[in-house]
Formats: C-alpha cells, sequence, structure tokens
C-alpha cells in the first residue's frame, strides 16, 4: 500500500507522516512538499491513499487529487485545508473523498480518518 502526504507546511506534513505510519506501519508512506513531484511519484509507482493539502504551492490540491483519481478510481483522499468547509464543499464534494480535516486537526482525528477509508486498503 502506498500513502502520498502533500503539504507544503513541514510540520503539518510531519504530523501526517507520522499518523499515517501509526494506522499503516507496513505501508510505503512518501511525503512530499508541493504537489508536482506528489503526482510525479502517483503516476510512476500508484496511490493508495492521498493525503492532501487542498492549496499546494504550485499545483492545487483539488487539480492533484483529479489526477491522482485518474490514476487510481478507487484511491482515499482526505484533504487537509486552513479553509473553512464551505469555500471548498462543492469541489471536494465533487471528488467524493474519504474524509476532510482542517490543518488544527488533532493526532487522533488525522488517525481516525485514515482508520475510516472509503474503500478499504490492504
Amino acid at each position: 500500500m502506498t500513502i502520498v502526504c502533500v503539504d507544503n507546511t513541514p510540520i503539518m506534513l510531519q504530523s501526517l507522516k507520522e499518523n499515517a505510519d501509526k494506522a499503516y506501519p507496513y505501508a510505503d508512506v512518501q511525503t512530499f512538499l508541493s504537489a508536482e513531484p506528489a503526482l510525479d511519484y502517483a503516476e510512476k509507482f500508484g496511490c493508495d491513499i492521498l493525503l492532501c493539502e487542498i492549496n499546494p504551492p504550485r499545483l492545487e490540491g483539488l487539480f492533484l487529487a483529479e489526477k491522482v483519481k485518474k490514476i487510481n478510481p478507487k484511491v482515499n483522499i482526505i484533504f487537509v485545508t486552513v479553509c473553512s468547509e464551505s469555500e471548498h464543499a462543492k469541489a471536494v464534494m465533487r471528488l467524493k473523498p474519504s474524509g476532510y480535516l482542517t490543518k488544527e486537526a488533532t493526532n487522533a482525528q488525522i488517525l481516525e480518518e485514515l482508520r475510516n477509508l472509503r474503500y478499504p486498503v490492504a
């Protein structure tokens, strides 16, 4: 199983990785500070879970999620954002993500989203 984490804030990225490691200790967890290398990675190696900031630099997170979903239609997407839920709700819901977190999410909330994915992964 491959988990791709994307966030331009190193501390948040580390939190996403730590929680992904806790939820799936056997997973290959890859971290990226921007969307472009994350997309390159997903195209080459696949992606089962995408933990993605909605607006990472240089490539919007929603666009990244759409691209990754084309690679794997059953990818589990969990969006991370500083925005209020209403700002992106329609665009986010169109992608039918597995979860939606604000940057203030606790480790327990991140772990909860990872444990309740839309599509089970092995």
